[in-house]
């Protein structure tokens, strides 16, 4: 249970953290037993020596802890290799809540949730007259009436009482001549005062409680006490009368000294001078001091009495005899002096007879001091020296046994992945094939080629750009083991160098004996496509991987092959995948890299591998195949090998820029129009001449502004252009698509007689869906674009399917479509009708920042290569016409290619695959790539995984949680999170919650329907989180789909505005992933539990509670503190603040907690930076979570606070510190016993059984 403020800190954003009493004795038992059986020793330290181990002991007294305790936990954690934090570790454990200091339990805090009212002035009742027979009476008097008092009050009367006692005792041990008893009860009298008069400053003190110690006790001169007696160390006389004691030492030879000094020594004041201006300096109100000569035989000692206050009176007398009374006086001065000032160099000032008695009595007191502490300290000296001696013998023990272990190492056990199912990679385990196996397969494609169907698709073929190169394409690879083919889009390469190739080897001789072909594609979609149209190329009547088919794919969740594919499509990931099984892609002839030039992570990581692979194996051959003009670099990176360049079958496509639009279209820019670039203007000073009236002339400096902007400052270029474009160019802001100029160019289309007459759809690009919005919904509202003669569409991921299904239909005659799209329809989609094409310039990318360590969308201007591929859409079915809203000037700036996306993005996953392969470290390996990302980036991808415990503190090799994390297809984090669903049984929650991470939300925003699309999705919000919000959704899908078939499944979508299809994705990515997660030995019956009829219920709070859990263990660190701001206007809703790690963001404004106000911490998915910082996909978590599977924890004692990583602090007792930290080590033992052993059960660990009700009980209790 968590609430927000506390005792301990008043401010409420600190939540505090409090466990069930009797839950945390059984949780503390856990952690004892787990430490008895498995009595792990650490390594003692070399460094220990007295000095440490004194500071550690006296460290442990500064908390108040007995010294009995303080033995007891330095032998029971030093000897196990512990420091001071382990012996506090100890004390937590296994003390009671009565014996450990204040704050270290919670204990206290749950005895006093009281309130005390506000403090009144003591009345007595009018009725009840307090008794006047004694002080003592009168105190418990007030004491009973001063119940209702502050603390500091009853304090005050409680110890009032207890020092009249103490008096009382002092008195009677003085008539029974009781020493020590009198001596203790000075102390107490002495203790009490002290902090009586301590209480009596505070600021709610009562004054008119305050008793006066001296009340009814005859003022006299104090008797000096034995104790003060003996730190005189025989050197002070105290009392005039002598005892029988004094008598029997005066029979000893007296201590008779000479302090005689002469004008010339000293010409400074006399002791007993400087002691009576002392007196009248500093205690103006007292009279001057008094000097008693006192006769011993024939030798002199002087009583010298100073009168401090009513109440203090210092008497002394030196033991120190002198020759004449003189002297007597000066040393008792002196004494006096020593007493009155002491810790101050006075001595100095006197003369040099006295000085040196002086020192004398200071180096006295201090060896005293020095023997009374040895005293004190011997019983701790004596505990050090033999643990020490302990601690040394055990070293050395562990020095031999660790040598011993060296000599006599087993061999090791079986690895981790022995125990793991295979990965289904069927479709890549191509078996080698003799030269002879290779017949049937032959005599195959033999028989499909006299099929019609092949025949029929043979003409196409021809048909293609690619075709006429099909010779040189085959004989340049059988010379050379890498090829680079450059061919522009339409061009037919991705279809044919593959068919080519197959083609080849089957029917002539290559001296191989393999025939094994892989051509990776940046995406699925791509993979299935081109593997379905080789299919019907070949004459296969199966499709991809049916029987008798050459021709498969595979790409994640799904595979198509068969005994006879030899040509097989994937994605770049499948491959990467295999590689982590078969590092030299034994079984494989041939591998395409195709869309190379797109420069994603995957890609050029592997092309790193094959670079490496080709090293190794001479039968290796490897393809590459660009789309753009940048096959040099390419090249230059295997060793200059040959470039194929390929010409595309595309109509000619006139371009024309934003100065020839504006020309054309007779549009005007307006002065006021958001469009209009504002010029900061600058100032030039001039001098104004003024003449008055009695003929002088006045000179003023003025300054007026100057506009910046002038034609003058046009490129020459522009001189041709109308004075009205001239303008428009120099004042319109670059940076800002102008949406009013496209509007102009649709209906310009419409009305020039060039355009008008020319059928075909108008392509669009804009560089994300709030511009999409935007123009779709000027499109909608203007009156010229009413008629049926316009059919506009919107192309975006996030739109339902039947919006982007209908930008690849064809409109009937008279109709003109305008499609609306990002950077999708440059190379992943074709809009077969598209004639024009408007390009607004811009897009967005993925962009990773060092400094703020987080990645942005951030929108750019697009490079040549993307403009000239958007360029070409226009020119597919006839010549086509591509509108740029961009200068001719500005297009010539442009870089020549986008920023690779390794240099863009974090890299965990990428380290990951590198250490899996055993590739080496991760610096070292990426330092080859074609473009080598910085240090620092690396650096901070692994502080990642050694921060969720993926890989090693000190070397790249991965723990067994990273083993599995890079056998998984996603996210290093979404697939700790899988792992822990797994352990805590609730993998199918999780693996559906992960599913949305790695795909997409199925929350859809229909055009012009926003705000009803954000009521649907607050109806299925639950528990301040998206992430259980889209559970709740998807449960309720299921529901529908189980109870009411696809008509009440449809229904449900529509009415949540839920993709269906995107549903249907989610749930075939979930069963991939449970299944991925099982094979490697992770299930458990309580997965189960989720399952059946889960569709028909609600989560329980608990359910909830383990759910957040699981998700803080995957996400971490990526959290937040809510900034809480209470709003005047209840009606208000005010946007959802967050402190981060690395500052502010705001939470996006699709999230159910867009505007959440309360304390709290919110969980958060990514962190994306458009006008701000957002967090997308929140989830608002209680303290439990992040302190059982957060960063570091650090205590702060004394403050009673928890910090973890610094600065995520929780309110709590030392104690409940100590239980989490101790959680913690037992979570990773279990983990790593179970990563080490997935086939272990974990159904019936109490270790897990604990945690998980503990997890639970935080949210059942309210919070």
């Amino acid at each position: 249970a968590n609430d927000s403020g506390g005792p301990a800190n008043l401010d409420k954003s600190i939540l505090k953290v409090v466990i069930n009493h009797k839950l945390e004795q059984r949780i503390i038992g856990v952690i004892n037993e787990h430490k008895k059986q498995n009595n792990d020793k650490g390594v003692i330290s070399g460094r220990l020596t007295v000095k440490k181990l004194q500071d550690l002991y006296m460290a442990l007294q500064a908390f108040s802890f007995k010294t009995k305790d303080i033995e007891d936990a330095m032998t029971n954690t030093l000897l196990q290799g512990g420091d001071l934090h382990s012996a506090l570790d100890w004390l937590c454990l296994n003390l009671s809540d009565d014996a450990l200091p204040e704050g270290f339990s919670q204990e206290f805090e749950e005895q006093q949730p009281k309130s005390r009212p506000k403090f009144q002035s003591p009345q007595i009742p009018a009725t009840v007259s307090p008794p006047l027979h004694g002080l003592t009476h009168f105190v418990l008097f007030l004491i009973s009436v001063s119940l209702s008092y502050l603390e500091q009050n009853e304090r005050y009367l409680h110890l009032a009482a207890k020092l009249l006692d103490a008096k009382e005792q002092a008195a009677t041990f003085k008539l029974e001549k009781n020493k020590q008893g009198q001596k203790e009860a000075q102390e107490k009298i002495r203790k009490f005062q002290r902090e009586m008069e301590t209480l009596e400053d505070h600021p709610v003190f009562n004054p008119a409680i305050k008793i006066s110690h001296q009340q009814n006790e005859r003022k006299k001169p104090p008797v000096a006490t034995e104790e003060e007696r003996a730190l005189n160390f025989n050197l002070f006389e105290k009392s005039v009368a002598a005892t029988e004691e004094e008598k029997e030492k005066k029979k000893e030879p007296h201590d008779v000294r000479n302090f005689d000094y002469t004008a010339r020594s000293w010409t400074g004041k006399s002791p007993k001078q400087f002691l009576i201006d002392w007196v009248r300096k500093n205690l103006p109100k007292s009279p001057n001091p008094s000097f008693e000569k006192v006769p011993v035989g024939r030798y002199w000692k002087c009583r010298v009495r100073v009168i401090k206050s009513e109440d203090d009176v210092l008497v002394v007398c030196p033991t120190i005899l002198t020759e004449d009374g003189m002297q007597a006086q000066h040393l008792g001065a002196t004494l006096a002096l020593y007493r009155l000032v002491k810790g101050q160099s006075v001595h100095q000032l006197l003369p040099p007879t006295y000085r040196d008695v002086w020192l004398e009595w200071s180096d006295a007191e201090k060896k005293k001091e020095e023997l009374n502490k040895m005293e004190t300290n011997k019983p701790r000296d004596l505990f050090i020296a033999k643990l020490l001696n302990k601690l040394k013998q055990q070293q050395q023990q562990q020095q031999q046994h660790s040598e011993n272990k060296r000599e006599n190492s087993e061999d090791p056990e079986e690895s981790w992945e022995n125990l793991v199912s295979d990965e289904d990679f069927s479709a890549l385990s191509l078996e080698s094939e003799k030269a002879e196996d290779l017949e049937p397969v032959r005599n195959l494609f033999r028989k499909l080629q006299s099929t019609p169907k092949y025949q029929r698709l043979l003409k196409e073929r021809q048909q293609l750009p690619v075709f006429k190169h099909r010779n040189s394409i085959v004989e340049t690879l059988k010379r050379h083991r890498v090829v680079v083919v450059a061919g522009e889009t339409g061009s037919g390469k991705s279809t044919q160098v593959p068919h080519f190739l197959l083609e080849d080897l089957l029917l002539n001789e290559w001296g191989t004996s393999k025939c094994n072909i892989v051509c990776t594609q940046p995406r699925r979609i791509s993979a299935v496509s081109l593997a379905t149209r080789v299919c019907d190329e070949l004459g296969c009547e199966n499709g991809p991987g049916g029987r008798n088919s050459l021709c498969g794919y595979q790409i994640r969740m799904e595979s198509r092959a068969s005994e006879s594919t030899r040509l097989l499509y994937c994605t770049t990931g499948v491959l990467l995948r295999k590689l982590q099984e078969d590092g030299l892609l034994t079984n494989v002839s041939h591998v395409i890299v195709d869309e190379v030039h797109e420069r994603s992570v995957q890609s050029d990581f592997l092309l790193i591998i094959l670079k490496e692979i080709l090293q190794k194996r001479s039968d290796l051959h490897l393809i590459l195949m660009s789309a753009t003009v940048d096959s040099e670099k390419f090249s230059t990176y295997f060793t200059h090998c040959p470039i194929l360049r390929i010409s595309g079958r595309s109509y000619p496509v006139e371009v024309f820029h934003l100065e020839d639009i504006i020309e054309e279209t007779g549009f005007v820019l307006e002065k006021d129009s958001e469009y209009c670039q504002k010029f900061l203007e600058e100032e030039e000073e001039i001098t104004i001449n003024v003449t008055s009236k009695a003929g002088g002339i006045k000179k003023y400096q003025e300054f007026i502004p100057v506009h910046t902007g002038s034609s003058a400052d046009l490129n020459p270029f522009y001189q041709k252009y109308s004075s009205r474009t001239q303008h428009a160019i120099l004042y319109m802001n670059p940076h800002k698509i102008n949406l009013d100029l496209i509007l102009e160019l649709l209906i310009y289309l419409d009305r020039s007689p060039q355009f008008r007459t020319t059928e075909g759809a108008v392509l669009i690009f804009l560089p994300g869906l709030a511009h999409i919005q935007q123009l779709y919904d000027l499109l909608s509202t203007d009156r010229r674009f009413f008629s049926e003669r316009y059919k506009v569409i919107a192309l975006h991921s996030i739109l339902s399917t039947q919006d982007q299904a209908a930008a690849f239909t064809l409109p009937p005659p008279g109709v003109r479509k305008i499609v609306l799209a990002t950077n999708i329809a440059e190379t992943g989609i074709t809009i077969p009708d598209v004639v024009f094409v408007i390009d607004t310039g811009r897009t967005k990318e993925n962009k990773y920042h060092e400094s703020s360590q987080m990645s942005s969308l951030v929108e750019t201007f697009v490079s040549k290569a993307s403009a000239l591929q958007r360029q070409g859409r226009a020119g597919r079915v006839r010549d086509g016409f591509c509108f740029r809203m961009y200068t001719r000037e500005r297009f010539e700036g442009f870089m020549d290619y986008s920023v690779p996306e390794i240099l863009r993005v974090p890299l965990e996953e990428l380290c990951l695959h590198i250490m899996k392969c055993n590739l080496g470290s991760p610096e070292d390996f990426l330092s080859k790539a074609l473009d080598p990302p910085q240090l620092q980036v690396i650096s901070n991808a692994m502080n990642l995984l050694r921060k969720i415990g993926a890989c090693e503190l000190n070397e790249p090799t991965l723990t067994p949680l990273g083993q599995h994390l890079a056998a998984l297809p996603v996210n290093v984090k979404i697939g700790k999170m899988l792992i822990f669903g797994a352990i805590f049984g609730c993998l199918d929650p999780v693996a559906t919650l992960a599913a949305v991470m790695t795909e997409k939300s199925p929350f859809t925003t229909p055009i012009g329907r926003k705000d009803e699309a954000d009521l649907a999705k607050s109806a299925l919000a639950m528990a301040d989180s998206d992430h259980l919000t889209i559970y709740n959704a998807y449960l309720g899908w299921k529901k529908a789909r189980q109870e009411g078939g696809y008509r009440s499944e449809v229904a449900y979508c529509r009415r949540n505005f839920l993709n269906r299809t995107s549903l249907l994705t989610l749930e075939d990515v979930k069963q991939e992933l449970i299944k991925l997660v099982k094979a490697a030995g992770f299930s458990s019956s309580t997965s189960n539990d989720w399952e059946g009829n889960r569709a028909s219920q609600t989560l329980s709070f608990q359910e909830i509670a383990l759910l957040k859990a699981v998700l803080a263990a995957g996400l971490y660190d990526n959290v937040g503190k809510i900034i809480y701001t209470k709003s005047v206007d209840v009606t208000e809703k005010l946007a959802c603040i967050v402190e981060t790690a690395q500052g502010k963001a705001q939470v996006h404004p699709s999230s159910v907690n867009r505007d959440l106000q309360t304390y709290g911490w919110l969980l958060y998915q990514e962190k994306v930076k458009y006008t701000r910082v957002y967090l997308r996909e929140t989830t608002l978590i209680t303290p439990f979570p992040v302190l059982l599977f957060g960063g570091d924890i650090e205590v702060q004692h004394r403050e009673r606070l928890l910090s973890v990583d610094g600065w995520i602090c929780f309110q709590a007792p030392v104690k409940i510190a100590v239980i989490f930290k101790q959680l913690r080590v037992l979570i990773d033992s279990v983990l790593r016993k179970k990563l080490e052993n997935p086939k272990m059960s974990l159904e019936n660990d109490k270790i897990l059984q604990i945690i998980t009700e503990l997890i639970k009980t935080e949210n059942h209790n309210g919070n």
